[in-house]
């Protein structure tokens, strides 16, 4: 079963996914070191079919559709992805990563994303990965307004208080 998962991955990224880029996540599952392009395509393959067999085409379809249409179920309370996807149903699929990585899928722009914040913050990458995706989604200006406020987030003390906010840097906003 390991293997079956591991060549599918292998060909949605059509990065290598052998024994020496496995590693061992603080899941306790294997995880492969794939170059961010890789996941970029991989994303955008998942988003379009394109470059897959009908069948597989149909699969990745159909479960960026329903990962879309359920949000909550990809990421859970309060986390950046089911925000972003909730900001445009239908329109954006989102999954952070471990150690700041984030990757998304812009299925109406046959579009791959992946982005890794150097210092591992996946605070950082949630308002890098909104303010990239507002970008490319601008001429939608009520829903890149709504990106834009993701991407600038209100940091919050353990009692509820504003304490600061996140930012990404002037390129990105």
């Amino acid at each position: 079963m390991q293997e079956m998962v591991r060549d599918a991955i292998q060909a949605v990224t059509g990065a290598a996914h052998g024994a020496d880029e496995r590693a061992i996540d603080g899941c306790s599952i294997p995880t492969y070191a794939v170059p961010l392009r890789s996941f970029a395509l991989g994303f955008a393959r998942m988003a379009t079919g394109t470059g897959f067999a009908p069948v597989r085409s149909k699969a990745a379809k159909r479960l960026l559709s329903a990962c879309m249409a359920e949000p909550f179920f990809v990421a859970g309370t309060g986390r950046a992805d089911v925000a972003l996807m909730e900001a445009a149903p239908g329109r954006i699929f989102a999954k952070g990563g471990a150690e700041g990585v984030y990757c998304a899928a812009l299925p109406e722009l046959g579009l791959g994303i992946a982005l890794k914040c150097n210092d591992g913050a996946g605070r950082a990458a949630e308002a890098m990965v909104a303010a990239v995706i507002s970008k490319l989604l601008h001429a939608d200006e009520i829903l890149a307004a709504k990106l834009i406020e993701l991407a600038n987030a209100p940091i919050e003390s353990r009692v509820g208080a504003k304490v600061g906010q996140l930012r990404p840097t002037a390129e990105l906003n």
